[in-house]
């Protein structure tokens, strides 16, 4: 027990939106530090090598595979790709995500609509389709879905959260129907983190955002990666099926 529980020696972790400056960076650095192998997903292949190189020169070992993951095909190969390299897959961290629309835009933007849930929800969906077989065969499979806050308090463009939310179900559902198959699956919430992705937006609410989070501000990409660690590792073996919020507070319902 203690700190042995989040050795992840041996083990192999799959990471989604691992290109942008987030929490799939993040998360790759925190679960290669911890002892795991990990394999990068995200469109820009300059991008991905890049990691690959900043993890290996911290004594980790990685690889990549650029693709899009709203196309089902690029998912599989992905998950192939993946178990090609490094011989297994335990660990999937899915934080690919969009969210095209700004606050002024209308919402009901067919292409908006369909682009958001092609990468949020159907690229989570198609990874756990071909990935969740390979974690389960060594008996310590985790799957960690990126939702938001948005699932919960609806906050944010509409296609964001009902993708959110719709990750929220898979959560249940599969931690149910997956428990006794060696995979857990549990997924996380942030609030605001300053990423790439949301940098618009907080600029666009301005103090407004800020002033609603009891611990006065926004969160880092690292603190969502540590979570992701927890419930990677042996130090969550009896927890799936679960939702963690890492808001700051905001959800607490304390007034500032």
């Amino acid at each position: 027990m203690g700190l042995k529980d989040f050795d992840l020696n041996g083990r192999v972790a799959l990471i989604t939106g691992a290109s942008s400056k987030g929490i799939g960076r993040a998360t790759a650095f925190a679960l290669s530090e911890a002892g795991a192998k990990v394999f990068l997903i995200a469109r820009r292949e300059e991008a991905l090598r890049e990691l690959c190189d900043e993890i290996a020169a911290t004594g980790g070992e990685a690889g990549y595979f650029a693709c899009d993951v709203s196309a089902e095909e690029n998912c599989k190969a992905a998950v192939e790709a993946c178990v090609d390299k490094f011989g297994r897959l335990d660990i999937m961290m899915l934080s690919a995500g969009i969210s095209i629309a700004d606050f002024t835009e209308d919402e009901f933007g067919t292409n908006n609509w369909r682009s958001v849930q092609a990468i949020n929800l159907d690229g989570s969906f198609w990874m756990m389709k071909y990935g969740h077989e390979e974690c389960g065969k060594n008996g310590v499979g985790s799957i960690i879905l990126l939702s938001s806050m948005a699932a919960i308090m609806a906050e944010g463009p509409a296609a964001y959260a009902a993708t959110k939310g719709a990750l929220r179900s898979l959560a249940i559902h599969f931690g149910l129907h997956w428990a006794r198959k060696g995979v857990r699956i549990n997924a996380i919430y942030p609030d605001l983190i300053e990423t790439d992705m949301t940098t618009p937006g907080i600029a666009f609410l301005g103090e407004s955002m800020l002033a609603k989070i009891p611990m006065g501000r926004y969160g880092r990409p690292e603190e969502i990666a540590n979570m992701a660690l927890f419930l990677a590792s042996d130090a969550s073996s009896f927890v799936t099926g679960q939702h963690f919020v890492v808001d700051g507070g905001q959800s607490s319902g304390w007034e500032v």
